[in-house]
């Protein structure tokens, strides 16, 4: 019988090293402070290098605190049989995981965090892990198709809805969309293209192919209604909100539009996940140690050092401001979508209110918000 004490124990001091090894090695980097009083310290020379966002998680009630976790990992290691690679240490994985979704207030309230992720695992409407209709788009010309699929343990939610169109047997996949539920509040972690391997693009018909061009082509009609001009208050101007996704504005109108069914108010978009951001720091840092032995130079290994990091900061940020330029759209388009804070106004995250819906000012994401509400599916 595993004690969850003990492994946690054993993780939090590899973390606080930045590499936990589960069979394969984890990039997770965090210190641990126990009742106030430090127990798992990152060393000096690496949390004073300037790179890393150093994460210190504050258990400040340690029986309520193992005993919550332990609650987690019973759960998971139901949850997550058959979803974690075969090499790794499966409890050992499981425990090490959670960490890497948690935002800097996460890492100060665990306990809450941890419920969070407990709820998680609970299936969050009913919609099936099978393709189900929930009906026909006149705009895309098109069935527009769901499902709830259970996701492996290194991804961001136990849960993630998956979208597509298809008509005549064949498909155009929108982003998967990654998010939790806990109480009235929603969480989105992330929007995401399906990834495809050069094989399975080679491997496409011409008649997928030619399908993928012509919702492509349908998809600008998310701009319609849209006014450059008009006035939208805080962070970024207006034009920025011309260059979203329009494919992820699909996903997450079904989303929304889903929560709104369940009666939930509250949504919340996290924005940088520390455990995340630092393991691709160490990734490029053990780059660099690579190359060292491959005879560069200090001055090549500078500017590849300092071109890596920029790319990484580049690449963060782009994630960030996609998805809040997404939900800003969103908050354009419809009237029942409010954005409340922004990040670092309240805290690291987007906190957005879900209304009672009344109307959209773009006809294909009103078509497709309204399909989930009706369910009227007409071919």
């Amino acid at each position: 019988m595993t004690n969850v004490k003990d492994l946690f124990k054993t993780i939090a001091k590899e973390a606080s090293t930045g590499r936990v090894d589960c069979g394969m090695k984890y990039n997770v980097l965090f210190e641990t402070k126990i009742n106030g009083e430090p127990t798992f310290l990152i060393p000096e020379n690496i949390k004073n290098n300037g790179i890393y966002y150093v994460p210190t998680l504050e258990i400040n009630n340690e029986e309520e605190f193992f005993n919550t976790l332990s609650e987690y990992y019973e759960k998971a290691k139901e949850f997550y049989t058959g979803k974690i690679d075969e090499l790794d240490d499966f409890d050992k994985t499981i425990l090490t995981c959670l960490w890497n979704n948690a935002t800097m207030e996460d890492f100060q309230n665990p306990i809450n965090y941890i419920n969070k992720y407990i709820s998680f695992m609970d299936k969050p409407f009913d919609v099936s892990d099978e393709y189900e209709s929930i009906g026909h788009s006149e705009i895309l010309d098109s069935d527009i198709e769901i499902s709830l699929k259970e996701e492996k343990c290194k991804q961001e939610t136990p849960y993630a809805l998956y979208v597509r169109s298809t008509n005549n047997e064949v498909y155009f996949d929108f982003p998967v969309v990654r998010f939790g539920i806990k109480d009235d509040t929603a969480y989105i972690y992330a929007v995401q293209q399906v990834m495809k391997t050069k094989k399975q693009i080679d491997a496409e018909s011409e008649e997928t192919k030619q399908y993928s061009k012509k919702i492509h082509r349908k998809l600008f009609k998310v701009n319609e209604n849209f006014v450059k001009e008009d006035e939208i208050d805080n962070i970024s101007n207006p034009e920025n909100l011309t260059g979203i996704n329009p494919s992820a504005l699909v996903s997450l109108s079904i989303l929304f539009s889903k929560l709104e069914e369940l009666g939930i108010r509250n949504v919340e978009v996290p924005s940088f996940l520390p455990v995340r951001y630092n393991s691709k720091e160490k990734a490029y840092l053990i780059k660099i140690e690579q190359l060292k032995s491959r005879g560069h130079t200090s001055e090549e290994l500078e500017y590849i050092h300092d071109k890596l990091l920029q790319e990484h900061e580049d690449i963060q940020r782009n994630i960030s401001d996609k998805l809040l330029r997404n939900v800003r759209r969103l908050e354009y388009n419809f009237n029942n979508i409010d954005v409340i804070s922004y990040p670092m106004e309240l805290d690291t995250s987007t906190h957005i209110n879900l209304s009672e819906y009344e109307s959209c000012n773009n006809p294909l994401l009103q078509e497709i918000y309204e399909m989930n509400k009706k369910k009227n599916y007409k071919k």
